[in-house]
């Protein structure tokens, strides 16, 4: 993809996520519109992902997990501009009934998401594990996750980052959005 067609999907994905939280006066836009670039790049440049219908399993594709759910807005952006469902759903961010909700979930169905998110400190668990699983079924493609930096205080990452290294998982690449800021109190 060329790079101008790249800046008009982060131009693109920007307004979408500034349009939903406005729209609802709710949600996080400043992780989202921080981690625009890097999930633009993710899901048009650097996944492997395959044509077609969104398979729940990823055999011989890349997957990723959004750990940091709080910044679902640009995650449902670019998913939706990448295809997986139809841009006109954004307008539907946080209301009721919709799947786009604060946090994703699977429980609607909505393709592009793996997991709910939002219990931080759970999404590296869950990448690696998914790592191991594509090793052991010799599936040579990668798992991707993002993380807020608050988020590593959760000693579940710990545990997973042991876990990880014992078990050479090498087929994993985690992502730190290291913005030093959190909500405390």
């Amino acid at each position: 993809m060329e790079s101008a067609q790249l800046q008009d999907i982060v131009f693109q994905t920007r307004r979408d996520i500034v349009r939903m939280v406005h729209k609802v006066n709710s949600g996080h836009p400043g992780g989202s519109l921080g981690c625009t670039e890097f999930m633009v790049a993710l899901y048009n440049e650097i996944m492997e992902l395959k044509d077609g219908a969104f398979d729940m399993n990823g055999i011989n594709e890349d997957i990723f997990f959004l750990s940091n759910g709080h910044i679902s807005p640009v995650f449902y952006s670019v998913l939706a501009r990448k295809g997986y469902f139809p841009v006109q759903e954004l307008n539907t961010f946080r209301l009721l009934n919709s799947r786009l909700q604060g946090h994703p979930t699977t429980h609607e169905g909505l393709e592009g998401i793996r997991i709910a998110s939002g219990s931080l400190g759970q999404g590296m668990s869950v990448a690696i594990g998914t790592a191991l699983t594509k090793k052991l079924n010799n599936d040579t493609n990668l798992v991707y996750s993002l993380h807020g930096d608050g988020e590593l205080q959760e000693g579940q990452n710990w545990e997973a980052i042991m876990f990880a290294s014992a078990k050479k998982i090498d087929n994993y690449i985690a992502t730190i959005d290291f913005n030093g800021q959190q909500i405390d109190g």
